[in-house]
């Protein structure tokens, strides 16, 4: 069996995991027309007040996406700005995010190749963090990522969108 590199345990679930907000989102704008809800009012929602929305977990899933393939590969990528507003905005955004990630795995699997160890530097508001590609990828992008996706099917499944485990797990 081979080993799993920094590719395999990144950009494949990153997929996915844009496939299911994709597919939990599609259920969520059907709950709403026949709520008569508007989806102006979905994007908004939150778990709880001090929370953000659901189109700020969007973005950020997908920011990590595409920044863990800048950061640990050293991709330049285009910016995707944070401007969404609406439902057919955040599908475009997931689109964006998944033909970036199809992009990636058909033309820059190997950038991944040998990058374990290679020094990864984030800026965040408290400062720079410095990581090692592999600690990264372990204790940053991957809980991030699925924080993000796990806390938009909160969301939905909060306002009483029906959505389930397996909705989740692409079942």
């Amino acid at each position: 069996m081979a080993a799993l590199t920094l590719f395999d345990v990144t950009v494949p679930p990153f997929r996915r995991g844009m496939n299911t907000l994709k597919h939990i989102l599609q259920k969520g704008e059907a709950y709403a027309k026949e709520n008569g809800i508007s989806t102006d009012d979905v994007v908004n929602w939150k778990l709880a007040e001090d929370m953000k929305p659901l189109i700020f977990q969007i973005q950020t899933a997908s920011n990590t996406a595409k920044n863990t393939c800048v950061r640990v590969a050293k991709l330049e990528l285009a910016a995707l700005d944070d401007n969404e507003e609406t439902l057919e905005d955040l599908y475009k955004r997931i689109d964006t995010t998944l033909a970036l990630l199809e992009n990636v795995e058909a033309n820059h699997k190997a950038a991944f190749e040998g990058k374990e160890d290679a020094e990864v530097v984030m800026a965040s508001r408290n400062g720079e963090r410095k990581f090692t590609g592999q600690s990264y990828v372990q204790t940053f992008a991957i809980p991030n990522f699925y924080f993000h996706v796990t806390t938009a099917y909160g969301i939905l499944r909060n306002h009483g969108v029906p959505i389930g485990k397996l909705d989740y797990l692409g079942a």
